[in-house]
């Protein structure tokens, strides 16, 4: 029983604290997707992955290369008109062949592996620095505002639309919140259309 009214007392006392504190939330989706500088990286991201995909394209080109002069050495090691010394050094020249297109190969494998990982670590530095940005000016916000917590309402179920201060964090980025406002109306309008277009060949049936 005294256990029982004990927890009882600390979810009170927690409620009550709950209560006190001035609480308010933002879409931290929303306010990297807006971010100044998210066009920048976007464009950052792209030019980079094309130079990475150049390099790959120019070291898949030679891959290429060798697989040709591998098939033609295995070609001429068949032929049937070779005597037996002229066979043992097509095969060996084959082999040679076949030993530059694995490491070939393996080297190709490594180069992808190694942009790719690459552009996983921009991506990251750069969403770093974005939230990073965000988190600075949300802190001075609500320093100024008198507000004790901030949370990020894209993952909340629920909250009471009044506690919403994306807006005036997009403001204080420099970001005008229509340019929220047109790209939710945009999105909901496509999604309208989308289901509409679902729904049509099944109404007609």
């Amino acid at each position: 029983m005294k256990r029982v009214v004990l927890m009882l007392a600390v979810v009170l006392a927690a409620t009550a604290m709950m209560a006190q504190e001035k609480m308010a939330v933002v879409n931290m989706v929303d306010l990297v997707r807006f971010h100044p500088s998210r066009e920048r990286d976007r464009k950052l991201m792209q030019d980079t992955e094309k130079e990475f995909q150049a390099k790959l394209d120019k070291q898949r080109d030679r891959f290429e290369q060798l697989r040709d002069e591998y098939e033609k050495a295995v070609k001429e090691a068949r032929n049937p008109a070779l005597n037996e010394k002229a066979r043992a050094e097509a095969e060996d020249k084959a082999m040679k062949h076949r030993d530059v297109l694995a490491e070939a190969d393996k080297d190709l494998r490594q180069e992808m592996q190694k942009l790719q990982r690459e552009l996983g670590d921009l991506d990251t530095r750069l969403l770093r620095q974005v939230t990073g940005d965000i988190r600075e000016v949300i802190t001075k916000y609500a320093q100024e505002a008198k507000y004790n917590v901030v949370l990020d309402g894209s993952t909340m179920a629920y909250f009471d639309p009044k506690m919403d201060v994306t807006d005036v964090i997009l403001t204080r980025m420099g970001v005008d919140p229509k340019v929220r406002k047109e790209a939710k109306e945009k999105a909901e309008k496509s999604e309208k259309e989308a289901a509409t277009a679902t729904a049509t060949p099944a109404a007609k049936k």
